[in-house]
């Protein structure tokens, strides 16, 4: 099964939660107004989260192979 780890830039993230509300197997959550990966083994790298983002600030690293 294939390891995806989502990673934002918070550097870039205006907290708009775009990207929580595009991901469908709950991998990103708000904490203080912000999206974090608190589900991580759930992505599936479909992307949907990078799509959402207007400011370019999410990306996902492929890990491998489990």
């Amino acid at each position: 099964m294939p390891i995806y780890r989502v990673v934002i830039d918070y550097d870039r993230c205006q907290g708009c939660k775009n990207c929580i509300k595009a991901c469908v197997m709950g991998v990103l959550e708000a904490i203080d107004d912000m999206p974090y990966a608190v589900n991580p083994k759930e992505c599936r790298g479909c992307e949907d989260c990078v799509k959402a983002c207007p400011n370019d600030a999410i990306k996902i690293v492929y890990e491998g192979i489990a």
